[in-house]
């Protein structure tokens, strides 16, 4: 019996969602998030050492793909991980760096 296979539309999908996780920024994102929780855009561009701008494009990039999740308080926006697969896959593709 053959297997089914999994739609084009859930692989483009997929596949979106990859080329937006693969940027070093995006990924110490990620890690940041997974590690720390829920951070505001302050605490991510400071624990990154980068521009408040750059963060702000990078988590811009990461929420259009549902890979974050923004919440508003106030004058502040906090950040989490929105999939929990998001944290499987970052460790698998930090394990590829490490071959």
């Amino acid at each position: 019996m053959k297997e089914d296979l999994t739609s084009f539309q859930v692989l483009d999908k997929s596949a979106e969602i990859l080329k937006v996780i693969a940027h070093p920024i995006r990924l110490a994102i990620i890690e940041l998030l997974y590690k720390k929780g829920e951070s505001s855009v302050t605490d991510i561009y400071q624990g990154l050492d980068i521009e408040q701008s750059v963060a702000s494009y990078h988590l811009k990039n990461l929420r259009m793909v549902n890979v974050v999740l923004s919440k508003r308080e106030g004058t502040k926006i906090y950040y989490s991980i929105e999939n929990e697969n998001v944290i499987q896959i970052f460790h698998n593709i930090s394990n590829l760096g490490q071959m």
